[in-house]
């Protein structure tokens, strides 16, 4: 049985959210950082891809954060487990 199955939910969420916001970003940026042209246009173009590349850096940070949660939580399970069968067969 798998255990919070909300948290595995979330972390493809967080993935392809990650994704689209990358994507989204760069393409989103650059364009606007062409339409307004000039070398404003170029700035707003590089800040924008940066903070696109950032966010995403965030999503997947806290994606791995969730599996290592779930991670944490199987291995305490485990050891739990673990102990009660060794102090019962003690």
């Amino acid at each position: 049985m798998q255990r919070y199955p909300f948290l595995r939910f979330a972390t493809t969420v967080l993935r392809v959210v990650g994704w689209i916001v990358l994507v989204a970003g760069v393409i989103g940026f650059i364009a606007f950082g062409i339409y307004t042209g000039g070398v404003m246009g170029a700035f707003t173009a590089v800040a924008g891809v940066i903070g696109s590349f950032l966010a995403w850096l965030f999503l997947l940070a806290t994606r791995e954060l969730f599996y290592l949660l779930i991670q944490v939580e199987e291995n305490t399970r485990n050891t739990a487990e673990r102990i009660t069968i060794t102090e019962k067969s003690s």
